[in-house]
């Protein structure tokens, strides 16, 4: 098959998830012998010629793009990666306001115009699926979860060392780290933190949270080995965020064997199989307490990386996607 990608908003950072994703999901497809085009602005493209094209998050931008393309060739499909900070009642009021007559609009209220052109649209969880589906009335038989893949795994049965490791955007509020620092200063476990912080602003919010706690080590941004390096020594792995997608660096240290501590939010903690512990990332108390239990004998390990690397390898996901684009020419 010739699939085409589309990404629908700007991209200013690197390690941007949604870019990681499709270049993940380009080499598992390429992997079992498709073609995947990274569609440019700057090319002019055959659209006739692809077996589907694949849209990625959602503005009135791709809105746009979609109605273009559309004429063209009819197989969309539409991932809008979806990470709701907000209730289901607010996603259909804000999608239903949109008034073309006073020119009103939003991102939201353009996706749902358009939902009558997409063939599939794909989710990461079944938290994603129910605002698609009653936010933006997409029928059932419109969505197809298609998970997440870890990007790391390794068989490693050396000893653990008895620390909390987290790798994200340590400056963004939906990440948490303010409490998981609070958590790790209260019950004085070990806690060891890595990412990129993109100014010095950044840089000195993260610090005064630390300030000077002896048992909380900031490492910087690391090198793929330097990562890879931590999910192997750590013990535990914690994502307590107050909004996430699914958090890929939790699934990469479930596949390299880390215990996990996870937001019970949202769609992550669908993907451990009740093999995380799950923790109200409001509650700085059940953060530390379940941190604090796995690093002194509680483990979900070897199992939780079993049932990680038999459900979410990237065979799988792509053979998931296969069979999606293949539903399309049979529709």
């Amino acid at each position: 098959m010739k699939i085409a990608f589309v990404i629908g908003a700007p991209v200013v950072y690197a390690g941007h998830g949604v870019v990681s994703q499709m270049k993940t999901w380009k080499r598992g497809l390429e992997d079992l012998g498709h073609q995947v085009f990274l569609v440019s602005p700057w090319e002019v493209y055959d659209w006739k010629s692809f077996d589907a094209v694949h849209f990625f998050m959602y503005s009135e931008y791709v809105g746009d793009f979609i109605e273009a393309v559309y004429p063209e060739n009819n197989k969309i499909i539409f991932s809008p990666v979806l990470d709701p900070d907000y209730s289901l009642f607010a996603m259909k009021a804000i999608s239903h306001w949109g008034y073309s007559r006073l020119k009103l609009s939003n991102r939201y209220y353009r996706m749902r115009k358009i939902a009558g052109k997409f063939s599939v649209v794909t989710v990461r969880s079944d938290f994603e699926a129910k605002y698609v589906e009653q936010g933006w009335n997409i029928p059932k038989s419109k969505i197809v979860k298609i998970p997440l893949s870890f990007n790391f795994f390794e068989t490693n049965n050396s000893k653990r060392e008895n620390y909390c490791f987290h790798a994200s955007y340590l400056a963004d509020d939906r990440k948490n780290v303010k409490r998981l620092i609070l958590a790790a200063k209260k019950y004085k476990f070990p806690l060891v933190l890595a990412g990129k912080l993109r100014n010095s602003a950044e840089y000195d919010k993260v610090m005064k949270w630390i300030d000077g706690a002896e048992n909380i080590k900031y490492l910087g941004f690391l090198s793929q080995e330097e990562l890879l390096d931590n999910y192997r020594r750590a013990k535990v792995f914690a994502l307590p965020s107050t909004n996430e997608g699914v958090g890929i660096v939790a699934l990469d240290a479930a596949a390299m064997g880390c215990d996990v501590v996870i937001t019970k939010l949202g769609g992550p903690k669908e993907y451990y199989n009740s093999m995380a512990t799950e923790v109200n990332p409001y509650d700085v108390d059940e953060i530390g307490l379940a941190i604090q239990k796995n690093l002194t004998g509680f483990t979900q390990q070897p199992n939780l990386q079993k049932y990680i690397c038999e459900n979410y390898s990237l065979e799988v996901i792509a053979k998931k996607l296969v069979v999606m684009y293949e539903s399309l020419s049979h529709a």
